[in-house]
């Protein structure tokens, strides 16, 4: 058995834990960076005795869950309107997906009625299958590298099966544009366009396995607390003085978009961060800030939006 033959395939269930929905190897697929397995993650419970002598008492497992992370490119379909490959598995981690055909496919967080999905994940011969699964997505855009998404699912286990590796299809997956100045817009925050070296957002889902609930022990989501951290050219005091707007505690807007053409463009908008207090860096002896942000709703489920296709236009 190899370590590096590794297959990961994802569909949304139709409903919680259905039991029927299954994986399509031709079009269900993950093309991964990496697949990392914690086959029985959870806790063990401990069983204490007073003896009249030393020694370690035996343990009983606890109610344990399946985690799987994944590490993929950010790319799109090729077609406006069309859903990206990892679009299933952010629906499983509390977004909705909303589909305007021939322009764009928009993604915001939601507070309720997730979607969730089922995952075979392949290690080798060994089939490990997680049932009823949520996770939380981080995203990472920096300069001159390959923009990734990294998923944590937890899933409900099933018994591990001896299954051959399947063969799947990976055409969905393009490639993903590199970010860079040809590829990738300035940064907008606060109002100023700043030319940035790196981009992270960890949505920083809370996911809860309910061991507790005797007969209702699902995998659910139970919040967020998104954060994230740009690195962009210190503009100057005299431009942008960001020091005086961590002080001030003010608010504003945070804009990434990437990709060159519309069928390419994957666009993150913020309509209110807050920041903490900026520190400087360099980049090649260019000086920089480190800026480390806090999304936050205005009316609701709003903190965050991702476009993928035609940009949004946006109000004056």
């Amino acid at each position: 058995m190899k370590e590096n033959r590794r297959a990961l395939i994802v569909a949304l269930e139709s409903e919680y834990n259905d039991g029927t929905t299954t994986p399509e190897a031709a079009s269900d697929a993950v093309l991964a960076r990496e697949i990392t397995t914690t086959p029985l993650a959870g806790n063990n419970i401990d069983r204490n005795f007073v003896r009249p002598y030393y020694g370690n008492a035996k343990q009983a497992p606890g109610e344990k869950h399946i985690q799987v992370v994944v590490e993929v490119e950010a790319n799109t379909s090729g077609e406006l309107g069309t859903p990206p490959p990892w679009g299933k598995m952010l629906r499983a981690c509390g977004w909705s997906e909303v589909i305007e055909v021939g322009e764009r496919v928009i993604y915001s967080p939601v507070s309720d009625d997730e979607d969730s999905c089922v995952f075979f994940a392949h290690m080798d011969g060994n089939l490990h299958k997680g049932r009823g699964a949520h996770g939380t997505p981080e995203f990472t855009f920096n300069g001159n590298a390959t923009p990734v998404i990294r998923f944590t699912l937890y899933g409900l286990i099933s018994p591990v099966t001896a299954v051959e590796l399947p063969n799947v299809t990976l055409s969905q997956w393009r490639d993903a544009l590199t970010v860079n100045s040809t590829n990738s817009e300035n940064l907008s925050l606060l109002g100023v366009s700043a030319p940035f070296s790196q981009f992270s957002l960890n949505m920083s889902t809370q996911v809860e396995h309910m061991s507790e609930v005797v007969g209702g022990a699902d995998v659910e989501i139970t919040g967020r607390g998104p954060s994230g951290s740009i690195q962009i050219e210190d503009p100057g005091v005299g431009v942008k003085d960001y020091f005086a707007v961590h002080q001030n505690a003010e608010t504003g807007p945070l804009k990434l978009t990437h990709g060159k053409t519309p069928a390419e463009m994957i666009t993150f908008y913020m309509p209110s961060i807050g920041i903490e207090s900026p520190t400087y860096s360099a980049v090649k002896r260019k000086q920089m800030l480190t800026i480390n942000y806090m999304p936050q709703p205005v009316e609701g489920n709003d903190e965050v939006k991702i476009v993928v296709g035609t940009p949004l236009v946006e109000s004056p």
